[in-house]
């Protein structure tokens, strides 16, 4: 069974959120124009626009979602049931914060939607950040779906990889949350990536495009930058 880590992104303009994520490296593998699945070298961003969103997420707002090769294998694993819905299979399980995360099943109808070939920036992953205590539950709950630790036991920060892509849990500070997540129904989490590539030449590369980037190197090498829907998002450079 492999996970790949999806975050799914709602946004007032999709066009822009994807031409951004284009310039960061990620392709997009599916395409409308309120919808496209983003491909990272390992993990994948589904934009989603706000406009024909059911669950009325509001534009910024990032839910943690995973895709997997064998639904109902974890299905059994939460005593849950499947769902067919009209864009495929998936279930709802809902995390030790209370909030739902919905796991897919890996699509190989997409419904009609545009598909495209390319091929990511091997270089750039996603891994969107769940704030919660970091040697709380949640670590227990992403072991369960099939992740791994990956990074050292840490008060502040831990990783957690997948086949494709990863989760940091990072401990909750309001005075961080309150500007980096959005107040919205399911697991909300702070959309960021990773490069083992130069962080320097990306920051200069975004900048050419029109970006503000900002570098902090007080833990490791970090880019931030304001992405259409407002919000921060931020590169960390793999050590």
């Amino acid at each position: 069974m492999s996970i790949t880590v999806q975050a799914i992104r709602f946004s007032d303009d999709v066009a822009a959120m994807r031409a951004l994520l284009e310039q960061l490296g990620l392709v997009a593998v599916v395409s409308s124009p309120q919808w496209a699945v983003m491909r990272s070298g390992s993990g994948d961003v589904l934009l989603h626009g706000t406009a024909n969103a059911a669950n009325g997420a509001p534009a910024g707002s990032t839910e943690l979602t995973f895709e997997t090769d064998d639904l109902d294998a974890v299905a059994v694993r939460f005593d849950v049931a499947p769902v067919d819905e009209a864009w495929g299979r998936s279930i709802e399980i809902v995390d030790p914060l209370g909030d739902r995360v919905i796991v897919n099943a890996q699509r190989d109808d997409f419904y009609g939607y545009e598909t495209l070939e390319a091929l990511p920036d091997p270089s750039i992953s996603v891994c969107p950040v769940r704030f919660t205590d970091p040697r709380g539950a949640y670590g227990e709950f992403l072991t369960e779906l099939g992740l791994h630790q990956s990074s050292p036991d840490d008060d502040s920060f831990v990783a957690y990889g997948a086949d494709h892509g990863s989760v940091g849990v990072h401990i909750a500070r309001p005075e961080e949350t309150v500007s980096l997540l959005a107040d919205a129904p399911g697991a909300q989490v702070h959309l960021t990536l990773s490069t083992t590539g130069d962080p320097q030449a990306l920051a200069a590369a975004l900048r050419s495009a029109g970006h503000e980037v900002r570098v902090d190197t007080t833990f490791g090498t970090m880019l931030e930058l304001t992405d259409p829907d407002g919000r921060s998002l931020q590169i960390h450079a793999e050590a």
